[in-house]
């Protein structure tokens, strides 16, 4: 009984030869392609084992020190930029309030001196009665 020989178009080498089909990608190979198909796979999944490698490691890094976490880092950076500003808001507040107190109390001053004049004239005079001196109170 003879052999059938069954041969097909090698997807890689494009030759007619004995030919095996990868069950993946549904294309034929001829022996020695098919063995360099394998390792280009065999390759492939060696990228997928150090990517999944790699991204477990991070997640134990952040499981190990979660503040180390780009969200921890813009929350701490946003802090920072919140504090200075409302630093810078407080510095400018405290100027405006010592310029008015400084202005309200030399106003008062002026009063007083003047108050001083209208008591010290008052009192050289020997002149006054209530109605001058409950306008000094007031």
């Amino acid at each position: 009984m003879a052999m059938a020989d069954k041969k097909t178009k090698c997807f890689t080498c494009n030759e007619d030869k004995i030919t095996f089909s990868c069950e993946g990608c549904s294309k034929e190979f001829c022996f020695i392609h098919l063995t360099e198909h394998q390792q280009r796979l065999n390759e492939e999944l060696n990228c997928i084992i150090d990517d999944y490698n790699k991204f477990k490691q991070r997640i134990n890094e952040q499981k190990q020190n979660p503040q180390n976490h780009s969200l921890i880092e813009q929350i701490n950076q946003w802090e920072i930029e919140s504090i200075d500003k409302i630093q810078q808001k407080a510095k400018g507040c405290r100027e405006i309030v010592i310029e008015s107190l400084q202005k309200l109390l030399n106003d008062i001053e002026m009063k007083f001196n003047d108050l001083k004049k209208q008591i010290q004239q008052l009192h050289k005079e020997t002149d006054f009665n209530e109605i001058n001196l409950n306008h000094l109170r007031n």
